[in-house]
């Protein structure tokens, strides 16, 4: 398939494009350092080519839709429209089977992970740099190992928290990499004592662990802003008399597209999806939680 007309679309709608599509009709991070992780993407098949759905959530919440054939009104003849839906339907039933059979493996891998893993050193560098503890996580080598979970409590995915920067298959730097399914999931430290307690859901672990140490009450953590709402929706039918506090990271100087203070702008989302709350950490800097305890000690 001949993406040119695709890549020039991106390029005036997102502002940078990619190639090497994966046509299995699922979702896809796009796109390389330093938007590896920025663009989502989904190639559908259709009877005239395919249709490309895409968007960069920095940008807003806008997806654009981009379809192979353009300008093309060739009606196809009953024969021919049944044999090409015929052709998708089996090819989309090859895809759906073989990305559920890869997830099933990279899940099971990460399960066997955790189940080898060992408790997380309190004196592992990361620890102590965020001045937090180790609730509910482990360690894989120098690696912690934070572990991810669907509402029924089943694992679905970790995040390795490295001592410091590690180099990526992408070719970019991070200490914290998640693997596995990570939409709608997440990891909670301590529980409510009764139907009305408070929750709160905020994007990282060390944010959690400082509001869980400051205030003793459940903690959900969502791992990315974009994740707040999935997640506080999901806590919402787990917990329906709780309060559900979103504690945001005050991303002050942070634009994403054309959002201001993204980390800010997520959680006011989700608040307003689940009926919750937002709290904002008092600071004129970009900074969570865990900086500003950290700031004042």
């Amino acid at each position: 398939m001949n993406y040119s007309n695709l890549q020039e679309a991106m390029l005036q709608n997102i502002g940078y494009s990619f190639d090497n599509l994966k046509e299995d009709g699922q979702w896809h991070d796009g796109g390389e350092v330093p938007n590896k992780g920025k663009c989502r993407y989904i190639v559908i098949q259709h009877v005239k080519g395919v249709i490309v759905r895409y968007h960069d959530h920095r940008q807003g919440e806008a997806y654009f839709t981009w379809k192979s054939w353009v300008t093309d009104n060739t009606r196809l003849s009953p024969e021919e429209y049944a044999q090409r839906k015929a052709e998708i339907d089996a090819h989309n039933a090859r895809q759906q089977a073989a990305a559920a059979l890869a997830r099933a493996q990279r899940i099971a891998k990460q399960r066997q992970t955790w189940a080898t893993s060992q408790p997380a050193n309190p004196d592992h560098p990361y620890l102590v740099r965020k001045q937090v503890g180790a609730f509910g996580i482990r360690q894989h080598n120098t690696a912690l190992l934070v572990p991810i979970r669907d509402v029924s409590g089943q694992l679905q995915a970790l995040q390795y928290i490295y001592p410091a920067k590690v180099e990526t298959a992408d070719g970019g730097r991070t200490d914290k990499i998640i693997l596995g399914s990570k939409r709608g999931n997440f990891h909670h430290i301590g529980k409510p004592e009764t139907p009305t307690d408070t929750v709160y859901v905020c994007e990282g672990y060390a944010t959690g662990a400082t509001l869980h140490q400051l205030t003793g009450q459940c903690v959900v953590i969502a791992f990315d802003a974009g994740n707040l709402t999935p997640v506080g929706q999901a806590i919402r039918t787990r917990y329906p008399e709780s309060e559900l506090v979103f504690a945001a990271d005050n991303d002050i100087g942070v634009k994403a597209g054309d959002i201001e203070n993204p980390g800010v702008h997520y959680a006011r989302q989700a608040a307003l999806a689940c009926n919750g709350y937002v709290l904002t950490p008092n600071t004129t800097n970009k900074a969570d939680f865990n900086d500003l305890i950290n700031e004042a000690a």
